[in-house]
């Protein structure tokens, strides 16, 4: 494994398979991803718009989605952007502050993703809320109710913990290390993991996505990408202030140096990536077990492999994306 330390000249590649097929379309992909950010307010302007595609959201949706049809990449892709933004709003603007402004925010998503159809955005309301209002639609089409309701609740984590993050920084307090596994997976945002399904045009169905092996599966996939993301923008997060890193909680909470934090997050991490495995194989059994009973026309065996494959190769992809990507130089 190369160096840990972030601010080492080697890369640490965390023992992570990076997966090397991209989509063939990946650049039109990406000329597509700029208008759309640009024709609703995510990419105002000439800077922002370089910064966008600096930040090479196509490239990690291409390697993450090789074998999806080009629009259904474009989506989530689309949803990257989206979900970054979101964030930025937070790390940058008054939402990260303001708890009020966090609760308003996605009450308008929650409003907008009530139904499959959708609800049109609010006069007035900010960027990340008026392209959902076309993002859901064009998801949730074909989705069954289950899987909106499942959706949902993972937007609901997310919001709940924007306003965790929110209360950690007007309390002056850091989250422990017992509660920032949970804490950092919410905001890692798990739908993402939910939209594999619809970029594959499949559906894991309810009693199946009840499993404690595919939320395990989720789970661990969306740990190991959280934390290695930790390790790599350690040193911008710690010179920002900023405390919703695994290596920051662990020196707050040990008094240990930087050192002993990265080389902990790392045996988390590879304890994760076992755990991954082990998690792919059991969903691999239940999933054999339970199809004769899991009745949903949106659940295809050569698709739901590909799910699964997907949800296995996230890290990696993610991991090359950050090595490349403008938004983590």
């Amino acid at each position: 494994m190369s160096q840990l330390c972030p601010t080492g000249v080697p890369r640490p590649d965390f023992g992570i398979s990076i997966p090397q097929r991209v989509h063939p379309a990946a650049d039109r992909i990406g000329e597509h991803l700029l208008a759309w950010a640009a024709g609703f307010g995510l990419a105002v302007d000439d800077a922002a718009r370089a910064r966008l595609d600096a930040a090479g959201f196509h490239l990690a949706a291409a390697r993450i989605l090789p074998d999806a049809e080009q629009a259904d990449v474009e989506l989530f892709a689309q949803w990257a952007v989206w979900l970054f933004h979101l964030d930025d709003e937070q790390d940058e603007g008054p939402m990260g502050r303001d708890a009020a402004i966090v609760r308003e925010t996605y009450a308008s998503i929650t409003s907008i993703t009530s139904t499959a159809e959708g609800q049109p955005a609010p006069a007035g309301a900010p960027a990340s809320v008026t392209a959902l209002a076309d993002l859901w639609p064009r998801t949730a089409r074909g989705m069954s109710a289950p899987w909106r309701r499942r959706i949902r609740q993972h937007i609901h984590d997310h919001r709940d913990a924007f306003l965790t993050q929110i209360a950690h920084r007007q309390n002056g307090t850091v989250a422990t290390p017992e509660e920032y596994p949970t804490l950092r997976r919410n905001d890692n945002a798990m739908f993402m993991y939910d939209l594999v399904e619809v970029a594959y045009r499949t559906e894991i169905p309810p009693d199946l996505a009840a499993t404690k092996s595919w939320t395990e599966l989720c789970a661990a996939s969306s740990d190991i990408i959280a934390w290695t993301n930790d390790v790599v923008s350690l040193p911008r997060e710690a010179a920002l202030g900023e405390t919703t890193n695994y290596v920051i909680v662990l020196q707050r909470a040990t008094g240990c140096d930087e050192r002993t934090a990265l080389e902990q997050v790392h045996l988390y991490i590879t304890r994760r990536l076992r755990a991954l495995d082990d998690a792919q194989r059991a969903f691999l059994v239940d999933a054999q077990s339970l199809a004769p009973t899991a009745h949903c026309d949106r659940l295809h065996p050569d698709r739901l492999d590909r799910v699964v494959r997907t949800v296995c190769d996230m890290p990696g992809a993610h991991l090359a994306w950050m090595f490349t990507s403008g938004r983590h130089r």
